[in-house]
């Protein structure tokens, strides 16, 4: 598989639902739904991913499994004429979740989800092929958790989290001349491709407050990706196909976060959750993407910055716990410049609703679907393509300024999670 360096520089999977930045929040069809309010509390196996303090609620061995699938589409213009839309198709964004309480008042967990992940793609002929005309970017987390329940109000927890991460980025650079001493060049293209291998760690804390209030409290650190990979040139040079590979190497940080949360047993059957989340973004400023056989290659600039992601929630049991109805709402901050920027990722704050249904089969078996509907705010930024690093190869590609928009952004996620405990 060929490494590539600029698997960040799509930066960022899943592909990305419409999220702030190319983050990821879809671990479970309850937890869509319900806006990722679990912080507090959890009472399910996903606590591995919402709070890992949370995993002493679980009594028995408990598993999850299941999958958001996300279709994403946005109309664009540049310079204020209407392109082809961009519409990369349909993505899977698996989860699993094994969770295992032990004497003395400890807890395991094993989880294996996407936290980061991004998804464009552009028709033929669109004016901005020299930035992108599809890009892909999966990121997987897995690893296991420990918890501890210090009082029956206080618990605690951390974990390892493994990121994996994979990267494919294409370009048509405009590249259609004749070239001194090389002849007649034309339907130039490019691609970068790659992955890596990093680690992380989360932790959390709960608190079981009077009145049925929970508390929850989460931290997941950055984790540094070094990838290292391709550069391949492709194209027909004098007739004659032309194609060059040059290695390439880039570094991308994925960004710290704090997460808080607050749930409210009202009844016994009704439930509502609180979530407040600030991602680091400004630590994605740029992407140095070295490629030595190109003069040393380019800074792909961002000047991302920081943002909030606040989330409501609530669920209600009927039929003696047998049937259980939900609804949340997403607010997530744009952490993008207006200033710069790559058509790799939709600009603009999202909205998102969400409604879900759980199912309790049998005492043990338990099936949740849940539906999100992510409206995005209308956006624009400057995209100035850097074609430096094919400049270097002797190829006539000039770079520009383009005044990039999208409106009419929408995603539609459904998702849904089997559960079951032994």
């Amino acid at each position: 598989m060929k490494k590539l360096i600029v698997c960040v520089v799509s930066f960022c999977a899943a592909q990305a639902a419409f999220s702030a930045g190319f983050g990821l929040y879809e671990a479970s069809a309850r937890g869509n739904a319900l806006g990722g309010t679990l912080v507090g509390s959890t009472r399910d196996a996903s606590a591995v991913y919402y709070n890992p303090a949370n995993v002493t609620e679980t009594t028995n061995v408990s598993v999850m499994v299941g999958a958001t699938m996300v279709g994403v589409y946005s109309d664009v213009k540049v310079d204020h004429e209407k392109q082809t839309r961009m519409n990369p198709g349909l993505f899977c964004i698996p989860h699993f979740f094994l969770t295992v309480p032990l004497p003395f008042d400890f807890a395991v967990g094993w989880g294996n989800y996407c936290e980061n992940g991004l998804g464009t793609k552009y028709g033929d002929g669109w004016d901005l092929a020299g930035d992108t005309i599809e890009t892909t970017m999966e990121q997987f987390t897995m690893g296991p958790t420990l918890s501890y329940k210090i009082t029956d109000w206080w618990s605690v927890g951390a974990g390892m989290r493994i990121s994996y991460i994979y990267f494919d980025s294409k370009k048509n650079p405009y590249a259609d001349a004749y070239v001194p001493g090389m002849g007649n060049i034309s339907h130039l293209s490019s691609e970068l491709e790659g992955d890596d291998w990093s680690m992380g760690y989360v932790a959390g804390t709960s608190f079981k407050l009077p009145a049925g209030f929970s508390l929850g409290l989460v931290y997941r650190s950055p984790i540094r990706h070094d990838i290292n990979g391709e550069f391949d040139v492709d194209g027909k040079l004098a007739g004659n196909r032309y194609a060059r590979d040059s290695d390439a190497s880039a570094k991308l940080n994925l960004p710290q976060s704090v997460t808080g949360g607050l749930n409210w047993d009202v009844t016994d059957d009704w439930r509502l959750g609180f979530a407040l989340t600030w991602t680091e973004w400004s630590s994605v400023d740029n992407i140095h993407f070295n490629i030595p056989a190109a003069n040393g290659g380019y800074v792909q600039p961002l000047r991302w910055k920081d943002v909030w992601r606040v989330g409501l929630g609530t669920e209600y049991d009927l039929f003696d716990d047998r049937i259980t109805l939900r609804a949340g709402y997403v607010y997530d901050m744009d952490p993008s410049s207006r200033h710069y920027g790559t058509t790799m990722l939709p600009s603009g704050h999202r909205s998102i609703m969400g409604l879900g249904i759980g199912w309790r089969i049998w005492d043990t078996l338990r099936l949740d679907i849940g539906y999100n509907l992510v409206f995005m705010a209308s956006g624009s930024r400057m995209i100035h393509t850097d074609n430096s690093a094919l400049r270097a190869q002797g190829l006539p590609v000039e770079d520009g300024s383009y005044d990039f928009k999208t409106y009419n952004s929408r995603s539609h996620m459904l998702a849904a999670t089997l559960s079951y405990e032994f």
